[in-house]
């Protein structure tokens, strides 16, 4: 009756708030809370830097989104107890899933129902979060908690497939499933436009923030898993949504959730995706100058204190065919002719330099710089999946993944992107001066390979024959060349001061399983093939990305502790 109670009060509370318009830039640097008084252990951001009770706090990471569905709690400590003792001390989980219509499901296995369009907070599966947070804490562990996903494809009612709900992380419900309960068949950024939608997602988010605020192993509330205009297959998008369409529904719904929680951080979660020639929502007031003549430059240490331009893209995408005529020239097996050197056709082929890439040019609806000069936006996050989307800065492809994929002949490609990539997000944080965290790296190799299903699908990418998936032929050809490119994205992004460095995703092995008293998500779906949060062999969910061998987890061990050296903290 508590509970009921509380949950009463924070919606009556709502309905004054969400009746509100939307806040102006004023309002939202009021709702900002300076941190000078923020409680003892919560961490915050200053000076570019995460602090925690006025010291540094440099950190390397895990996703372990599916740890709300392991239905024991001695497999959650397990999980946990194993994270911390790899040095990782963030770890990144779906603090969301939701259900549609009446179901036979642990109730510590989901966060809100839909039935016949009303909307209920689910009290089990926050007290699973909470639960969660009790037990990091102890561990002197900070648990990152995304609140909805961009990916929501449908998953029928009754489905037989391979990998039932719960088990991938686009299965959890999200963006998608907002805007089909209240408008069935509508285009999908209506999540970001339409008031009823918006008013929905807040009633979620004072559900949820008001019960958590006060716990110290919060370490930020992310407001989405990579918001695009674009979703999940079978989803339309209006044709108006754009960079800025995000960005206005970011400012918005951060403001909002500082008015529940000033005390923590507040995260877009965006992919990191530049708009070099957008307009800006919260342009950088005086505008910024650029100085230090060209950034990034392969071999060269540039300087920027403002906007990532298309001319600055430009010249990275010259200075790697530079390095790759370079490379092929000082090949074994490169002739010399009497004009001078003649490469092999398959060595080297100059790229078309008009175009800047997806990555930069605005085709993934965000503009990661408007969105880090928010003033209810903490920190400047970013991710790198090379295997679903395309970094590098080539202009011959305008969206997906690499043609050919993310390895094999690819791979040098694959890595010197991430490089640039990680670059590019380093000097954005110095010249914003807020932190930055990549929140999650992935890159499938053969091991996992059969496993990979797209953020944007429900079918592993290799085994789809109708078309509504592309074939992917984006592997690395060994665990050595996926450890290479780990080792190298780490490595660089601590030397150049990447505040939090999040792997993807978390594998985890010897877990006990469901409560045998419960029904679990997989019983109702697949007869009880698979353990809820885990496969039958009690090993976590895997969409391609797991890491479990000793070899890949000392990569990320090794860079935290780096990150621990660099913060001051023991590292064990």
């Amino acid at each position: 009756m508590k509970s009921a109670s509380l949950l009463t009060a924070g919606l009556l509370a709502l309905s004054n708030v969400i009746a509100a318009p939307s806040p102006t830039r004023v309002q939202q640097t009021k709702a900002h809370k300076r941190w000078n008084n923020i409680p003892s252990g919560f961490v915050y951001a200053e000076d570019g830097k995460f602090k925690i009770d006025g010291k540094d706090f440099f950190f390397a990471g895990t996703t372990a989104y599916w740890l709300t569905q392991v239905q024991t709690n001695d497999d959650i400590t397990k999980t946990l107890t194993d994270i911390a003792a790899d040095d990782l001390q963030v770890v990144r989980i779906w603090g969301f899933r939701e259900v549609i219509g009446e179901t036979n499901d642990d109730p510590a296995t989901f966060t809100q129902q839909w039935v016949n369009g009303e909307q209920k907070c689910n009290q089990a599966g926050i007290d699973r979060i909470k639960f969660i947070l009790d037990e990091a804490d102890k561990l002197d562990m900070k648990v990152q908690v995304s609140l909805t996903n961009n990916w929501a494809p449908d998953f029928p009612a009754n489905t037989t497939a391979k990998f039932p709900l719960g088990y991938l992380s686009n299965s959890y419900g999200g963006i998608d499933t907002y805007v089909q309960q209240i408008h069935p068949g509508g285009d999908r950024d209506l999540f970001y436009t339409d008031d009823n939608v918006k008013n929905a997602y807040k009633k979620w988010l004072n559900c949820i923030i008001p019960q958590i605020s006060s716990h110290k192993a919060l370490f930020a509330w992310e407001m989405a898993n990579d918001p695009r205009c674009q979703g999940a297959d079978g989803r339309t998008t209006s044709g108006s949504c754009n960079a800025q369409t995000v960005t206005r529904w970011t400012a918005d719904t951060s403001a909002f959730v500082k008015t529940l929680d000033p005390n923590h951080m507040a995260a877009s979660g965006d992919g990191g995706f530049y708009c070099t020639d957008c307009k800006k929502l919260f342009p950088r007031t005086p505008p910024p100058t650029v100085s230090g003549g060209s950034p990034n430059m392969v071999g060269k240490r540039g300087k920027r204190s403002g906007y990532l331009t298309t001319a600055m893209v430009r010249e990275q995408i010259k200075a790697r065919e530079k390095a790759a005529y370079r490379a092929a020239r000082n090949a074994p097996g490169a002739k010399k002719s009497i004009r001078g050197w003649a490469a092999p056709a398959t060595s080297f082929k100059r790229q078309d330099s008009s175009g800047i890439g997806p990555g930069y040019d605005g085709s993934y609806q965000v503009d990661t710089e408007d969105i880090a000069n928010i003033p209810t936006i903490d920190y400047q996050s970013f991710q790198f999946f090379p295997d679903q989307n395309t970094y590098s800065a080539d202009g011959t492809v305008t969206s997906g993944p690499p043609p050919g994929g993310a390895g094999g002949a690819n791979f040098e490609n694959t890595v010197n992107a991430g490089i640039d990539w990680i670059t590019n997000h380093a000097d954005t944080a110095k010249a914003f001066n807020k932190p930055t965290h990549m929140t999650a790296m992935g890159l499938v190799n053969e091991d996992s390979s059969a496993n990979f299903v797209p953020f944007f699908s429900t079918n592993v990418a290799d085994t789809d024959t109708d078309g509504s998936v592309q074939k992917r032929a984006q592997r690395v050809s060994s665990d050595s060349q996926q450890n290479r490119a780990y080792g190298s994205w780490a490595d660089h992004a601590v030397s150049r001061g990447i505040s939090g460095i999040t792997n993807y995703q978390r594998g985890q092995s010897n877990l006990k399983g469901r409560d045998s008293s419960k029904r679990s998500i997989e019983e109702r779906q697949s007869n009880g093939s698979r353990n809820s949060g885990s496969d039958s062999q009690g090993t976590s969910p895997d969409d391609g990305y797991r890491i479990l061998s000793q070899g890949t987890r000392s990569i990320f061990k090794r860079t935290g502790k780096s990150q621990k050296g660099k913060s001051g903290r023991d590292s064990g």
